[in-house]
């Protein structure tokens, strides 16, 4: 590690290869956990907002959840793509259906939802 410095002052660092290697691996694990705490809540939150508002019990939680995965995984490799790239294709599949989900967003948002 080699400190940048000027007038006495450092004001940045240059990594070694190796360095940054292991900043960018630990970045990601961090990211990939990241996802990983929030892919859990907004499964909770959809699972309880079928059970709440649409009476889903927990044969058919567990009928959509375990359909859910397996459709996002045969729709990503449908399409040759990444797991990570699945809100995406989601997203323009529903474009295609006529919903625009993002513009949606934009109408909470301007409600103060």
């Amino acid at each position: 590690m080699n400190f940048k410095k000027a007038g006495g002052k450092i004001y940045g660092v240059n990594f070694s290869k190796k360095e940054q290697e292991a900043i960018n691996r630990e970045i990601q694990l961090q990211c990939a956990e990241y996802d990983r705490k929030n892919v859990l809540e907004i499964d909770a939150i959809i699972l309880w907002l079928l059970h709440e508002h649409f009476g889903f019990g927990m044969k058919r939680l567990r009928r959509f959840f375990d359909l859910f995965a397996s459709e996002i995984a045969a729709l990503c490799n449908r399409y040759e793509m990444e797991k990570e790239d699945s809100v995406w294709l989601c997203t323009y599949k529903l474009k295609e259906y006529g919903l625009d989900i993002e513009e949606w967003n934009k109408e909470d948002e301007n409600n103060g939802s």
